[in-house]
């Protein structure tokens, strides 16, 4: 962890991370700054191996 912000491999390519994401284009990136009301970090499976 890097000033305490969590890393989440996304195991798939930048094209399914975009379609994954509702874009219709490529992702290399993905940041979430406010969840809002959604859950998307609490429905996340954890994944140690893959978390650096």
């Amino acid at each position: 962890m890097l000033g305490k912000t969590g890393v989440h491999h996304y195991i798939g390519n930048n094209t399914e991370l975009g379609t994954a994401c509702g874009k219709y284009y490529r992702v290399c990136t993905l940041a979430i700054i406010d969840p809002g009301d959604s859950d998307i970090i609490r429905s996340m499976p954890d994944q140690q191996q893959g978390e650096k």
